[in-house]
């Protein structure tokens, strides 16, 4: 079994998605911070202690650094952060949304997976959605030109795609236009109600399937519905601090990892391991 931590280190994005779930009202980071960044990673590593947690062993451990938008940081932090995890024996991933990517080739070669969250590749729909940064938004041809950057700086790194299921997008074909690019894996993802906006329906959900069903059945496809979502992933935001998704109205928060360690911040919030281990052992199984 494999361990998968979701370190959200910046809240700041270059997109203004309506229905994001990174916000923290915290301009405060403490990826700026390297010796509280190496404390999080010591007992991030700490094998015995989520063994304990999930009741099964633990053979590996992955780091997904995501945000906001995490290439909005600083080449030089951002670099070192993840280079940092790799000396450690981390697998690292990368969760963003792609406009910024080009601009960071050196680091494809340091990242076991390369996530790209793209609810569309329509330039009407993506402003809609807050998808863009001014009239700035990631067109197919862009996208084409990352995935070819990507596999020639870094063959091995794996390409995911992220889709969010939302009111702007749940009547179009969008994976079948991204199962052209032949992804390692594709994850879609029903939008949950947050932060005053309030989701979608069971039938706006099912119709996005029924749409795109041809392509979704595909060994590469991973469908995440609401149950599927909630108290399963072990989150981390930008304060060190793991935090759950229990409701619309906000977020349970453990106290800073790098103060009271991993088994204690663990033992504050609410995680359902069956559904966690369920997502990744899947996953890995599938690779």
């Amino acid at each position: 079994m494999k361990m998968v931590y979701n370190w959200h280190l910046v809240q700041r994005c270059n997109y203004a998605c309506k229905y994001c779930f990174a916000k923290w009202d915290t301009t405060e980071e403490i990826c700026h911070h390297p010796e509280l960044v190496n404390k999080i990673f010591e007992e991030l590593s700490k094998k015995e202690v989520i063994s304990k947690k999930i009741n099964e062993k633990v053979t590996g451990l992955r780091i997904n650094f995501a945000g906001g938008e995490p290439l909005i940081l600083a080449k030089d932090i951002f670099d070192k952060i993840v280079i940092r995890a790799k000396k450690l024996g981390f697998e690292t991933s990368l969760i963003t949304n792609g406009f910024l990517l080009e601009y960071h080739p050196a680091i494809f070669k340091h990242l076991d997976i390369i996530g790209i969250s793209i609810d569309s590749l329509d330039e009407e729909i993506c402003k809609n959605i807050g998808r863009c940064s001014g009239k700035n938004y990631l067109s197919k041809e862009k996208l084409d030109k990352i995935v070819r950057k990507i596999k020639h700086n870094n063959p091995r790194s794996k390409i995911k795609f992220n889709t969010v299921v939302n009111e702007n997008n749940y009547n179009t074909n969008i994976i079948e236009q991204l199962q052209a690019f032949k992804p390692d894996r594709i994850k879609i993802l029903r939008q949950l109600p947050f932060n005053g906006e309030k989701g979608i329906t069971d039938e706006q959900f099912e119709q996005f399937l029924d749409i795109n069903a041809k392509f979704i059945k595909q060994k590469n496809v991973v469908i995440e519905n609401k149950n599927d979502i909630i108290q399963s992933y072990l989150m981390i935001d930008p304060l060190g601090r793991f935090f759950q998704n229990g409701n619309e109205y906000g977020y349970k928060y453990s106290q800073p990892i790098y103060d009271i360690g991993l088994e204690k911040a663990l033992s504050q919030i609410n995680f359902k391991k069956e559904k966690f281990m369920k997502r990744y052992r899947e996953a890995y199984e599938n690779e």
